[in-house]
């Protein structure tokens, strides 16, 4: 099982409008902890006093802003009717298996979260006529002062179209984004050149890609300690794909030992049937 090695408070995003993930703790990972075995800390956000010190971007977004054409590139990721169902199922056995109280990948309001174990994440905004805008970042260690990081967003939006903007709305200004892609008429695309490569969306540890990626990481999620997973754990994960928002107690279950509130991650899969709103 991978070690969790940072945490951030979903609420600060969901509820209060802004995203804070905490900076990457120095020295040895801490493991991977369930929310009723310790606490999960509440982060101020990255580069303030409690959050340990920065890490500086190696070039200015002044440099990004340089590189960037206002040509818009494709992105290779998938289409949202395919996440659709792998977020779902993701984030039912996050929350069923109660990895944190606070982070992980879930759905709000048509809106989508994503986090790693490693505090690698994506907001994806959802409009009502299908398109959608993700942002993020695969590097949230690496924060910027807040001129560059203004900079750094203009440039990530420079040439795309006016309604990307809705999707950084949401983000916290001392918030690092290093990522912004749209998605419309059945692809994806980002301004070429704006992110940086290290920090950006091919560098995200985003599980969801492929069913095969998801699956394979539920079921190591669900049956931590087992040497030899069953197969019937893989076929469990396939079907709580292919269900989605629908899922049933019983299918999340089904996924392995180490599922604690079943009927926790169902109604967690539940929340991605809401429609875009936007």
């Amino acid at each position: 099982m991978r070690e969790r090695t940072t945490t951030w408070d979903r609420r600060s995003l969901l509820l209060a409008g802004a995203l804070a993930p905490l900076a990457a703790c120095a020295g040895e990972p801490e493991p991977l902890q369930r929310s009723g075995s310790a606490s999960t800390p509440t982060p101020s956000g990255p580069g303030s006093a409690s959050s340990g010190s920065s890490t500086p971007s190696p070039r200015s977004s002044s440099s990004a802003s340089t590189a960037a054409s206002g040509r818009l590139e494709r992105v290779d990721l998938p289409a949202l009717d395919d996440l659709a169902g792998r977020w779902a199922a993701y984030a039912a056995v996050w929350v069923g298996g109660e990895f944190s109280s606070d982070g992980g990948p879930s759905a709000d309001d048509g809106d989508w979260l994503y986090e790693d174990m490693f505090g690698q994440w994506g907001f994806l905004t959802r409009f009502a006529d299908g398109r959608a805008v993700m942002v993020g970042s695969a590097q949230p260690e690496r924060v910027r002062p807040a001129a560059e990081e203004r900079e750094a967003r203009a440039a990530m939006l420079a040439g795309a179209p006016s309604w990307w903007a809705v999707g950084l709305q949401p983000i916290d200004p001392a918030t690092a984004v290093h990522y912004v892609c749209g998605f419309e008429a059945g692809r994806w695309r980002q301004v070429a050149g704006a992110s940086e490569r290290a920090s950006g969306i091919t560098s995200l540890n985003f599980v969801l890609r492929t069913e095969r990626q998801v699956v394979d990481e539920m079921v190591l999620m669900a049956n931590t300690g087992v040497a030899d997973r069953p197969a019937t754990a893989k076929s469990a994960a396939r079907a709580l794909v292919r269900s989605g928002s629908k899922a049933t107690a019983a299918q999340v279950a089904a996924v392995g030992s180490d599922i604690r509130d079943a009927k926790a991650g169902a109604a967690a899969a539940a929340l991605f049937a809401a429609p875009g709103r936007h």
